[in-house]
């Protein structure tokens, strides 16, 4: 389809390796960039361009968020899932995401920035990700709707899976105050969990009581 990002590695490998070699295949994907039948986006990614009356329309920053997420390959993270949230009004200037079809860390493509990780973003995976998301950048969050961000912790609560939980944190390396605050969200709303493998019993981590977060809730302004 036109603007659909072609991931030139992954389709060698998956669809050519066995019938051309590979130095021909990338001559063969510059000449075609060369005639115009694909553009390149970025090293190893291209596409076949839209080409409209008023010339060549690149791929849109949906579309290529779109090409990076969709079929459990990746969920959007930042100022982009914290706006998509109603935890702030505030606009990123940049996407953040995490996907499994990039081959490097990082990479960014135009807005888009890219961050490596090889796993299978099902809902139950994007749920915990956007929660350990929030959490860690709680303090950080600009004009941080209060109300909202307490109704997303008890939702994430009444839906929270142990398994999962362990999965993300096998896979992202999330501080120890994030997990610790989690685990206080979790036991704030009654649900079990298994978090304390992943903490010191040592260790005071400095993050906010829920408790006094409901309090300050119920204030009038």
């Amino acid at each position: 389809p036109e603007n659909a990002l072609i991931f030139a590695s992954r389709i060698y490998q998956e669809k050519l390796s066995n019938e051309m070699n590979e130095a021909a295949y990338y001559q063969m994907l510059s000449r075609m960039c060369k005639d115009g039948s694909i553009t390149r986006i970025a090293k190893g990614i291209y596409c076949r361009p839209k080409v409209s009356k008023f010339g060549t329309i690149p791929p849109s920053e949906n579309e290529i968020v779109r090409s990076f997420t969709e079929n459990d390959q990746g969920v959007v993270v930042g100022y982009s899932l914290y706006n998509a949230l109603k935890l702030t009004t505030q606009v990123p200037k940049r996407v953040s995401v995490y996907s499994s079809l990039i081959e490097e860390q990082h990479r960014q493509i135009g807005n888009v920035v890219l961050h490596q990780c090889n796993m299978k973003f099902d809902p139950e995976v994007c749920s915990v990700v956007r929660m350990l998301d929030v959490l860690q950048h709680y303090g950080e969050i600009q004009e941080l709707e209060q109300t909202q961000f307490l109704k997303m912790c008890s939702e994430f609560s009444e839906q929270y899976s142990d398994s999962t939980a362990n999965y993300v944190l096998t896979n992202l390396h999330y501080p120890k105050r994030t997990i610790a605050f989690l685990r206080e969200v979790l036991e704030y709303h009654g649900r079990p969990h298994t978090l304390d493998r992943n903490l010191s019993s040592l260790s005071d981590y400095k993050i906010p009581s829920m408790e006094a977060l409901y309090e300050a809730a119920r204030k009038p302004n």
